[in-house]
């Protein structure tokens, strides 16, 4: 027997959706996620960088827990778009695991990397975007550039921490940090100690001690990259001091 839809039977819009499963529907709620759950796959695959299948996994467990999350944060009068609100609930979720966890570099979703990074533009010059580059040779980057931080006694959650927020301040630091790179006799001086002479920095470049305390540990990540091999990360480098000048 065929069945046919019902023409005369009007569609439910997914915030009519969320509404009745916020006043008690739990059968609305089962069904809702099974319906989008290609979404939740789809979004935890982004951000860990490689597809997850409905199956023993973590992440897509993380996924799910943190739509069903959204369903009862989810508030109309803030925001218009619920998948909007899913999509950052689910990010923000699997960076917690991560953090929680401590996972190896293998497994760490590259986005995590690039929290402390605000604009959508600058983010895809960084790891985001890598389609032109070899996944391997990223993660070998990420890895070297884990180590170097570690000399300094800077760990990537230390960055993140600490990072500019505003782009336009984290340009500022990545001038700094090029001035920097570029004289010998400095950058010697601060790879020998694994410290930066801001007192002397101060003097010789006339910035301000606020600004070099304030954005130190991105100040000496940069230095890192540019006196590096690593090739990817120093493209996203020179995308902002393009911008600069």
């Amino acid at each position: 027997m065929i069945l046919f839809k019902n023409p005369f039977k009007k569609e439910i819009s997914i915030q009519e959706r969320v509404q009745i499963i916020k006043n008690g529907d739990s059968n609305e709620r089962e069904r809702l996620i099974k319906d989008y759950k290609p979404f939740i796959i789809n979004i935890v695959s982004k951000e860990i960088g490689k597809f997850v299948s409905d199956g023993d996994c973590d992440e897509l467990s993380i996924g799910l827990m943190a739509f069903n999350e959204a369903l009862d944060k989810f508030d109309m009068d803030v925001s218009n778009s619920f998948f909007t609100f899913a999509e950052k609930v689910i990010k923000s979720r699997l960076i917690d695991f991560y953090r929680k966890e401590k996972k190896n570099l293998n497994t760490i979703p590259i986005s995590y990397l690039n929290e402390f990074y605000e604009d959508e533009e600058i983010e895809e010059k960084l790891f985001v975007d890598h389609s032109h580059a070899n996944k391997q040779d990223v993660w070998e980057e990420i890895e070297d550039f884990t180590k170097s931080l570690k000399l300094f006694e800077i760990t990537i959650e230390d960055l993140i921490e600490n990072s500019p927020k505003h782009v336009d301040a984290r340009r500022n630091a990545a001038k700094i940090a090029f001035q920097i790179a570029n004289d010998e006799m400095l950058m010697k001086k601060i790879m020998d100690s694994k410290k930066m002479p801001t007192t002397e920095i101060e003097k010789i470049y006339c910035i301000s001690r606020k600004v070099l305390h304030k954005n130190k540990k991105f100040i000496i990540a940069v230095c890192i990259i540019l006196m590096s091999n690593n090739d990817i990360m120093k493209s996203y480098v020179n995308n902002l001091l393009e911008e600069v000048n």
